[in-house]
C-alpha cells in the first residue's frame, strides 16, 4: 500500500515537501523546504507529522527544498535519519548560513541560529550517486540517489519495496550545462532502465507553460545585455542563489570574460562567496565530464576563477570602480546584498538588472518578472526568440530594513549603560573574592564542607554579599564560634588526585582555533568555519563593524525604480517540450503531478492524459489531501514445509529464486494461520501453459538484440522495429506483443525475448 500526502508544494509553487507512506510501516518525507520570510505558520502541515517520519530525503541545495530542516529538526521533533549527497549537505549548510546572516543584517530574528543549522545537518547521511542504501531498520526498503542536473548533488531519489518502485523527480534538468551534465533519467534520448516504469512517479509541472529558446540564444543575449550596459557607463546586477544556480553563472561569466579579455570588474558578492567557492573546487567529480577533463589534462581547478572577484561585505564594492558587473544573494530580492543593490542601483536609468530566475511567488522578483513579462506582451514570441529588456519605470511601496551603528545620544546612553554594567560586574567579582579569602581563613581550622557538588550548585544560586561561618558549629567546652550576619557563600571544592589539583581542560581552552576550524584567504581575510565556532564566529562578516553598536531601523518607502529590466532563464530545469517528452517515456503505472501553479498542473496532466501510451492513473493532489495509490493486489504469506521446498523447481530472476505452485489456501477452524494445500506438480505440469515472470525494458531487449547481430532501432511511439521485419511493442499494463510474419527472424527474436524471462 502506497499513501501520498502533499504538506506543501501542491497546485501552487510553495516549497516542496510531501510525505509516502509505504504499507503502513514507514513513512518517508520528501524534501523540507521553506521560502525567505520564514513564517511559521506556513510550517503547521509539517508540524503535525514530523514526529511520525521514518525517514528524510533532500533532493537539491537551497531553500525551496530543505530551507526547514534544521526548524523542524530543533522545534517539531523531527529527528529521524536524513539522506542526501554530500554537494546538498555542503552547499545546503551555505545557503542557511547565507540567509541567517542576511536576515539578522536587516532585523531581529530568532527563528533559528547557524548552531541549529549545524546541529541539523550533522545529522545528515551522504550517500554517492547510485549507491543503493538499505532504509535503517526497515531492511526491506531501499533508496538510491540519482544525478538530477539541475544543481550539484542534486538528486532524483528512487525508493523500492519488493517488486514496488517509486521515483521522486523534482526540477530536474536533461540537458547538459558548463558545470553539470544533464539528468540520467533522460540520457541521449534513453530513459535510464533503472528509473523507467516505476509503480509511482512523483513530478513536478513547475515549467509546463514555459517554452526556454536555446541555451546558446539565451547566453549570447545575456552578454549582450551586460556588455550595452556597461558600455553606456552603467553596471549590472544578477540576483541568485548563494550555493546551487550561482555556479552555472559564475563559471559561465568568468569564462566570458577570460576569453575576450574584459577589464571591467566582476563581483560575486554574498555572505558566503568564499566558503562556496572553497567547497566547489573540492566536489569536482559530483560536477560534468567536461569540468573533470579540464581538470584532469592542465591540472587547473576550473573554479579558481581569473577573473571573478569574491566579496563577502556591502563596502567592499566600494574598491571596484563603476561600472560593474555583480552577482548577488537573494534570487527572491527580499533579503540579502541582491536587495541592497536593487535599492541602490535600481533608481538610475544607465543601470540594468537581469533576473535568471522569476522567484518565488510573493517576492520582490516575481514582481518585477511580471512587470517586464507585462512590458514585452506586444513582442510577437514566434518571431523574437527571446523578448528584449524593457525600461522600467515603476513605483513599489516597500519597507527599507537596515542595520545601522548608534549615533548621536544613543550611542552616549549605550556607553553609559555598559560602563555601568562593567562596574556591576567588577563589584561583584571583587565580592566574590573577598568571599573566597575568607572561606580559606575559616578552612585551615581543618574543618570540611560535606555538601556535594549538587548541594553546592543550588547553593550558587542564591549566593549572598559576605560569608557566613555556621552558627551552630561549638568551638569547644562552653564556647561557641562568632556568626556573622552575612549571606552565604558557598564554594566548589578544589579536588586533587595523586598528582595533585585536577585540572579541567575545557577552562584552558582558546575558543578562537579550536579544532583549527579557521581558513584565512589572503586576498580578503574571508573565513570557511568550523562547525564548532558560535553563532557570533560565524555571523561576523557583517556590513556594521562588530565592535560598533548597531540598532534596526525600519521604515517605509516608495521606491522609483528607473532601470533596465530583463528575464533571461538560466533555472536550469526543463520546460514545457521536455518535460511532455521525457515523463511518457519513463511510462509510470502511476503519476502524481506537484509544485505547479493550477494552470500548469492541469495543463500537464492534460498533455499526459491526451497520450495513448500513458497511464490513466494521474492524480493532482491538494495540499494536505491523503492520496491512496496502492496497487490492487492480493497476496498471502505460507509456510512451506521443507517436502514441499525440495520438490519445487526455481528459477532464478534478478535477486529472487521463484517457482509455480498451484494450490487453494483455507483458514482452519482452530488457527489463524493460512495453510496451503498443493497440488502435486506431476498433476498439473503436463496440461498448464507456462508462466512468465519479469519484466523486461525495451532499451535493454534491444541491446540483447544487438549483441545477437539483429539490427533493433526505436520508431514511432515506443516500437522496437527488429530487421524491419518484426514489431516489439509495450503496452500500457507491461506486457510485450510480438508483430510481424512468421519467418525465422521472428522465432529467434520471440526466442531471445522468452530467455529474458523466467519460465514456470
Amino acid at each position: 500500500m502506497i499513501v501520498f500526502t502533499a504538506i506543501s508544494g501542491a497546485k501552487n509553487e510553495d516549497p516542496l515537501c510531501y510525505l509516502v507512506e509505504i504499507d503502513d510501516e514507514v513513512r518517508i518525507m520528501l524534501d523540507c523546504g521553506w521560502n525567505d520570510e520564514f513564517n511559521v505558520e506556513d510550517l503547521k502541515n509539517l508540524r503535525r507529522v514530523a514526529k511520525q517520519v521514518d525517514a528524510l530525503l533532500l533532493s537539491h541545495p537551497d531553500l525551496q527544498h530543505l530551507g526547514a530542516y534544521p526548524y523542524a529538526y530543533g522545534h517539531f521533533g523531527l529527528s529521524c535519519p536524513v539522506y542526501a549527497t554530500l554537494p546538498v549537505l555542503n552547499m545546503g549548510r551555505m545557503c542557511l548560513y547565507d540567509v541567517f546572516q542576511s536576515k539578522i543584517n536587516e532585523s531581529e530574528f530568532d527563528t533559528f541560529d547557524l548552531n541549529n543549522v549545524d546541529t541539523a545537518f550533522d545529522q545528515i547521511t551522504t550517500l554517492k550517486y547510485s549507491q543503493p542504501c538499505s532504509l535503517g531498520k526497515y531492511k526491506g526498503i531501499t533508496i538510491t540517489a540519482y544525478a538530477a542536473g539541475h544543481a550539484i548533488g542534486g538528486t532524483i531519489w528512487k525508493i523500492k519495496k519488493d517488486a514496488e518502485e517509486i521515483v521522486y523527480a523534482v526540477d530536474y534538468n536533461h540537458k547538459k550545462e558548463r558545470h553539470l551534465d544533464g539528468t540520467v533519467l533522460h540520457k541521449d534520448g534513453v530513459v535510464l532502465d533503472a528509473l523507467s516504469r516505476p509503480t509511482l512517479m512523483i513530478t513536478d509541472a513547475y515549467n509546463s507553460l514555459i517554452s526556454h529558446p536555446a541555451r546558446k540564444l539565451r547566453d549570447a543575449a545575456l552578454f549582450e545585455t551586460i556588455m550595452t550596459t556597461l558600455q553606456g557607463n552603467g553596471s549590472v546586477l544578477l540576483p541568485t542563489d548563494s550555493s546551487a544556480r550561482v555556479l552555472e553563472l559564475a563559471y559561465l561569466l568568468d569564462q566570458h570574460w577570460a576569453f575576450h579579455q574584459l577589464t571591467y570588474p566582476l563581483i560575486f558578492l554574498s555572505y558566503q562567496s568564499y566558503n562556496t567557492i572553497q567547497y566547489a573546487k573540492s566536489m569536482l567529480e559530483w560536477m560534468s565530464d567536461a569540468i573533470n577533463r579540464q581538470f584532469d589534462n592542465k591540472r587547473e581547478n576550473p573554479f579558481e576563477f581569473r577573473y571573478l572577484r569574491l566579496c563577502t561585505r556591502y563596502k567592499e564594492l566600494a574598491k571596484y570602480p563603476e561600472p560593474k558587473v555583480v552577482i548577488a544573494s537573494n534570487v527572491s530580492l527580499e533579503s540579502g546584498y541582491a536587495r541592497d543593490l536593487l535599492l541602490e542601483w535600481g533608481t538610475s536609468p544607465e543601470n540594468a538588472v537581469i533576473l535568471t530566475d522569476r522567484g518565488p511567488p510573493y517576492s520582490l522578483a516575481r514582481k518585477l518578472y511580471k512587470e517586464w513579462e507585462k512590458g514585452t506582451e506586444e513582442d510577437n514570441t514566434n518571431s523574437v526568440p527571446l523578448k528584449p529588456a524593457i525600461a522600467l519605470d515603476l513605483i513599489i511601496p516597500l519597507e527599507i530594513r537596515k542595520k545601522v551603528p548608534l549615533e548621536g545620544q544613543e550611542l552616549i546612553d549605550y556607553k553609559n549603560e555598559q560602563r555601568k554594567k562593567k562596574e556591576r560586574e567588577a563589584a561583584q567579582a571583587a565580592l566574590i573574592a573577598k568571599s573566597l579569602s575568607i572561606i580559606e581563613e575559616d578552612e585551615s581550622d581543618g574543618s570540611e564542607s560535606e555538601l556535594g557538588d549538587n548541594d553546592i550548585e543550588e547553593l550558587l544560586a542564591t549566593q549572598f554579599d559576605l560569608y557566613v561561618r555556621d552558627a551552630t558549629k561549638l568551638g569547644g567546652f562552653f564556647k561557641q564560634t562568632q556568626s556573622y550576619l552575612m549571606f552565604p557563600y558557598i564554594e566548589k571544592r578544589k579536588r586533587y588526585d595523586e598528582y595533585g589539583e585536577i585540572i579541567q581542560a575545557e577552562q584552558f581552552k582558546n575558543k578562537g582555533i579550536e579544532g583549527l576550524g579557521l581558513v584565512i584567504d589572503g586576498e580578503n581575510g574571508d573565513r570557511m568555519e568550523d562547525d564548532n565556532n558560535d553563532d557570533s564566529d560565524k555571523a561576523d562578516q557583517s556590513t556594521a563593524d562588530s565592535n560598533v553598536p548597531t540598532k534596526y531601523v525600519y521604515y517605509d518607502e516608495d521606491i522609483h525604480f528607473q532601470c533596465q529590466l530583463r528575464f533571461i532563464d538560466l533555472e536550469g530545469t526543463n520546460d514545457s517540450r521536455s518535460l511532455k517528452t521525457i515523463v511518457p517515456q519513463v511510462q509510470p503505472r502511476k503519476l502524481i503531478v506537484i509544485h505547479a501553479s493550477p494552470e500548469a498542473t492541469h495543463d500537464f496532466a492534460s498533455s499526459c492524459l491526451a497520450l495513448q501510451s500513458m497511464t490513466r492513473d494521474i492524480y493532482t493532489p491538494d495540499v494536505g489531501e491523503l492520496l491512496n495509490v496502492s496497487e490492487a493486489i492480493n497476496f498471502y504469506q505460507v509456510k512451506l514445509t521443507d517436502s514441499l521446498v525440495s520438490s519445487l523447481r526455481l528459477s532464478k530472476l534478478e535477486d529472487y529464486n521463484i517457482s509455480f505452485v498451484s494450490g487453494k489456501i483455507h483458514l482452519p477452524p482452530d488457527s489463524s494461520f493460512p495453510i496451503l494445500d498443493v497440488i502435486p506438480i506431476e498433476e498439473y505440469a503436463a496440461s498448464d501453459n507456462p508462466v512468465f515472470v519479469g519484466e523486461i525494458k525495451l532499451t535493454e531487449l534491444k541491446r540483447v538484440l544487438q549483441s545477437e547481430g539483429i539490427i533493433a532501432e526505436f520508431k514511432g511511439e515506443g516500437i522496437l522495429v527488429c530487421n524491419e521485419k518484426v514489431a516489439v511493442r509495450k503496452t500500457p499494463t507491461g506486457q510485450l506483443t510480438l508483430e510481424g510474419s512468421l519467418s525465422d527472424d521472428y522465432f529467434k527474436i520471440r526466442s531471445i525475448i522468452y530467455g529474458q524471462h523466467a519460465i514456470l
